[in-house]
């Protein structure tokens, strides 16, 4: 991705077809920047804020990642400007990513609940090694089943920072219904009467 030095601040930018940011990290000072608005949301699509990737600025390459980002008031998916942070080939880096249930529909259709406990999880990797997700399947657990941490599989090179006996993903089921018998709570109301009276 293109990045250039920021050449129109302020409200200008918003009727242009840039973003603004900064760029920043090792061996480099803070640097105002702007790139081109659909190559940055299509890289931010595409490795959200755990990739690494290739910019260029001012005929320099540098390895970055998003750190965060800001949207714009109307739209939560039209980012108005982002963070973009440097970092050398050998570094080690930690993030949170999201987890993903896949088929939780089968569980579902059994009438079964599933409860998410933990939507996001540590990990810790090496640069050019970073995912945006962990996949974890439920399908075919019971009523009481639960998932842990250790049931995760990271791929090579990614290492899960979180307590392995943490509760990922439980299933229940739905709450039953009492029926209350009315001609018995009468009757029971009227002993008590009577034996308040006595």
């Amino acid at each position: 991705m293109k990045l250039e030095p920021r050449s129109i601040k302020g409200s200008k930018l918003k009727n242009t077809n840039l973003v603004a940011g900064v760029l920043y990290g090792k061996g480099i000072e803070a640097v105002p920047v702007q790139a081109n608005s659909v190559e940055f949301h299509k890289m931010y699509k595409s490795k959200g804020t755990s990739k690494t990737f290739e910019v260029t600025l001012e005929g320099k390459k540098h390895i970055v990642y998003i750190k965060e980002t800001q949207s714009t008031y109307e739209n939560h998916n039209i980012k108005k400007h982002f963070d973009i942070v440097k970092v050398a080939k050998d570094d080690t880096m930690t993030s949170k990513i999201n987890l993903v249930f896949l088929n939780h529909g089968e569980v579902e259709k059994r009438g079964l609940i599933v409860q998410t406990v933990m939507s996001t999880i540590e990990v810790e990797y090496n640069v050019g090694s970073g995912i945006s997700k962990l996949e974890l399947d439920v399908t075919g657990l019971e009523a009481n089943d639960t998932l842990l941490v250790s049931d995760i599989k990271a791929p090579k090179g990614v290492k899960i920072l979180e307590d392995m006996e943490n509760v990922v993903v439980s299933i229940s089921t739905p709450k039953e219904e009492v029926e209350v018998d009315e001609d018995a709570e009468e009757v029971t109301e009227v002993e008590s009467i009577k034996q308040g009276n006595e």
